[in-house]
C-alpha cells in the first residue's frame, strides 16, 4: 500500500476513527446480545467502506484497524480485554479482518482505475484540442511531442514523420529540462499508420511517470487521432490551388467561346 503521510490524510484518518467510534456507541446501546457477533462484524464493514470511498485508502485502513480492535475489545468474550477465549471468537475476528482487507483493497482498486480513466480521457481531450487547429504536419508533430512529455515527464519525446510525394521528412523533439541527445533505446516506440502505410513514429524515453504498454487503449487512440490529423492536413494541402498554375483547358475554351 502506498500511504504517504500528510496533514490531510492524518485528519481523514482521525475522522474515520471517529465514525467507527460513533457506530460502536450505537451498537453498545443496542446491545451485543441483540445484534450478535455476525451482525456487528457486517455493520463495521459499512463505515470501513464509506471512509475508503470518501477519504481514501489511508482512512479506510484506519477505520478497519479501529473496528477490529473495538470488535475484539467490546464484542468478543471475554469482554473488556483483547483476549479471545474461544475458537469461535478467533474465527469471527479472522473473517472480519479478512473481509475488511478485501473491502478496502477492492474499493481502492476501483477508485484508482476510475481516476486513471479520467486522467486518460483528459489527456486525449487536451491532445485532440492541441492538434485540431494545427495547419501543418510540423505543428501536429510538435503538439503531440509536447503533450506526451507534459503528461509523463519523459526525458525525451521524438515524433518523426516520413516524407511522401511533395512533403519532406520532419522530426519534432521535446525535452525534460535541458536538451540532450539520448544514447539509449527509447522506452516506447509507437508507429503512426494511415491504412497500410507507415507515416510516422513516436519515440518516448522514460521519465518520472511510468509509461503504459504499447497496446494501451489510450495510446492506440492517440495514434489514430494523430494519423487522422495528419491525413486532414495532407488532404487540405492537396486541395489548395497553386497560384502559379496556368488556366485549365476548360477555362481556355470558355475564353475562346466569348471572343467568337
Amino acid at each position: 500500500m502506498n500511504l504517504h503521510i500528510s496533514p490531510a490524510r492524518i485528519a481523514y484518518a482521525l475522522l474515520s476513527v471517529g465514525v467507527v467510534f460513533a457506530l460502536t456507541v450505537v451498537m453498545l446501546l443496542i446491545g451485543s446480545n441483540i445484534l450478535g457477533g455476525g451482525v456487528i462484524a457486517i455493520l463495521y464493514l459499512v463505515p470501513i467502506g464509506w471512509c475508503t470511498v470518501r477519504w481514501g485508502q489511508s482512512a479506510g485502513v484506519s477505520a478497519a484497524m479501529t473496528a477490529a480492535l473495538s470488535f475484539d475489545f467490546l464484542f468478543i468474550p471475554p469482554y473488556g480485554t483483547f483476549t479471545i477465549g474461544s475458537l469461535e471468537g478467533w474465527l469471527l475476528l479472522f473473517l472480519f479482518i479478512a473481509m475488511a482487507i478485501l473491502v478496502v483493497g477492492r474499493i481502492h482498486s476501483i477508485l484508482t482505475e476510475e481516476q486513471e480513466r479520467e486522467r486518460k480521457a483528459t489527456f486525449l481531450y487536451e491532445m485532440v484540442a492541441a492538434i485540431a487547429n494545427q495547419p501543418t504536419r510540423e505543428g501536429i508533430a510538435q503538439a503531440i511531442a509536447n503533450q506526451i512529455q507534459q503528461k509523463y515527464l519523459a526525458e525525451v519525446v521524438q515524433v518523426h514523420l516520413t516524407g511522401d510525394g511533395g512533403t519532406q521528412p520532419f522530426t519534432a523533439r521535446t525535452y525534460n529540462g535541458q536538451a540532450f541527445t539520448p544514447h539509449s533505446r527509447p522506452e516506447r516506440v509507437l508507429a503512426i499508420s494511415s491504412g497500410p502505410a507507415l507515416i510516422g513514429e513516436i519515440d518516448i524515453w522514460k521519465g518520472t511517470i511510468a509509461l503504459p504498454s504499447e497496446d494501451d487503449l489510450m495510446l492506440q487512440t492517440m495514434l489514430r487521432q494523430t494519423a487522422a490529423a495528419l491525413e486532414r492536413v495532407r488532404m487540405a494541402g492537396a486541395k489548395t490551388p497553386d497560384p502559379n498554375q496556368s488556366p485549365s483547358y476548360s477555362e481556355g475554351n470558355s475564353l475562346e467561346g466569348s471572343h467568337s
